[in-house]
Order: structure tokens, then sequence, then C-alpha cells
């Protein structure tokens, strides 16, 4: 074969390997972030969830932060959701037991923090399945929500027998709080885009990578004042779980969503 012939194979392949990249991550990717389907965003629209939000934590069980924040929430009397990294959930199972026993709901965020549109079918799997089975061994936890990390997927996270069994979950408030923000800042951005069924996304880890080191400390300052934020406004906390039960639906809009 010429050199002018392997370049025109070569370039084939490319071209090859990057249609199946954009089929098996890129669609889903643009399908969930771009235009929320496949995932919830937000808490379904019902008459009891027009005064409810959620606040969701992600990345830990962290030794050095978590059993802080669960101290300030439960000083709030606020139950919230923790998407838990499974095998950092291994290494800590005293953070995650008490938070079953002060009442917050534990899912799953991943067995490893991962790029998932880079990994293949065998460990897409073990960060759902893998972290399903050690949330139910070592716990008793019948997992029904996961947040891939990023809340990025691909084609397996969307189409596998898990993906029937664990909804997909991503959020409407993010404020970039793994990185060094004073609480006030964190604040005026939560209070600029708080609306009726939000699910408010945070981290109590600094382990991730491009988490500033100490960025949960913000996190667990800010805690008291966002209560005192979201409860003034007239909502409550709740969890993903006791959001999502069955209620009434209001179709406002042709949504089934109070946010989009």
């Amino acid at each position: 074969m010429t050199l002018q012939g392997v370049a025109v194979v070569a370039g084939v392949i490319v071209a090859l390997f990057i249609c199946a990249f954009i089929v098996y991550s890129g669609l889903p990717n643009l399908w969930v972030r771009v235009f929320h389907r496949r995932a919830l965003r937000a808490l379904p629209a019902s008459s009891e969830n027009l005064h409810r939000v959620v606040l969701t934590f992600d990345d830990g069980p962290d030794a050095k932060y978590t059993p802080r924040l669960l101290d300030a929430l439960h000083l709030a009397g606020v139950s919230a959701t923790f998407f838990v990294i499974a095998s950092k959930a291994e290494r800590n199972p005293d953070i995650v037991q008490r938070m079953i026993e002060e009442g917050h709901d534990v899912q799953i965020h991943g067995y490893r923090h991962l790029m998932v549109p880079f990994l293949f079918p065998r460990a897409t799997l073990m960060q759902v399945e893998g972290s399903s089975k050690v949330l139910q061994r070592k716990f008793g936890i019948e997992s029904s929500w996961y947040r891939p990390t990023w809340g990025l997927c691909n084609a397996v996270t969307l189409f596998s027998k898990s993906a029937r069994r664990h909804r997909l979950v991503t959020w409407s408030i993010m404020v970039g709080d793994w990185k060094q923000t004073r609480p006030e800042t964190l604040l005026r951005r939560i209070r600029n885009k708080l609306h009726p069924g939000a699910v408010i996304v945070l981290h109590d880890s600094d382990e991730t990578f491009g988490a500033d080191t100490g960025a949960p400390d913000n996190v667990i300052e800010l805690i008291p004042q966002l209560v005192n934020l979201v409860r003034s406004k007239g909502y409550e906390f709740v969890t993903l779980s006791q959001g999502c039960q069955d209620s009434s639906v209001l179709r406002s809009k042709g949504s089934e969503y109070l946010y989009r």
C-alpha cells in the first residue's frame, strides 16, 4: 500500500472513531444536558412541590468535611440528598450510617469519580451497578437515583438495564462551590436562581479533579444562611425521594417539571 493509501485508511479510521464517539457519548449528553430529556432536573410539577426545594451534595463522604456538614444540617433541621462515591462510602461507613440515621437520602454518584463519556460499557455499568451493590450490601440502601459524575453520561448510562432501575438526575442550580468562593457569593448566586422545585447541587469533598482545597469549608459555613434564605422565600427542604413520590401532577405549560 502506498503512503497515500495508508493516509486514507488512517483518515477513515479516525472519522469512524469520531462518529462512534459522537453516537456513544456526544448525542446522549446533548439529549440530557441541553434538551433535558431522560434525566430529572427539578422536582415534578405538583401542588406540594411548588413550595419545595431539594438540597443535594456530591463527591462524599469525606472524613474531613462531611461530618461537619452533617452537624450543620442537623442544627438547621434539614434533610438532604447525598450522591456518594461508593468506594469512599466503603472507606467511611460510619459517615454513611450517620446520614441514614439522621434522615438523609443516600443515592449513587458512581463507584469512583471518573469521566463517564470515556468509559467502556463494562466500566460504565460498574459506576452504577457496582455502586448499587455496595450501598445495598453494606447499608441496606435500595438506591433508585443516579447522578453521573460531572453530570455527564454515555449511551450505556441511558439505555442499559441499570438505567431502568436507576433514574438519572442532574440539577437546576449549580453555583461553582468547588472553587474557593465566599459563602456570601454562593448565597447570592443561589438567591438569583432559586425557583419552585429547585434541585441545588453543592459538594462535600475537595478531592475531585478541579476542586480547590478547602472549598467545602465555605459550603459548611453557607448552610445556615442558605436555610434562612430558602425558608424566608416560603420553601421547605425535602429529599429527592420525598419530592418525587406520587402526587397530583400539575401540567404547567405542557411540562411535567416545575423548571426547564
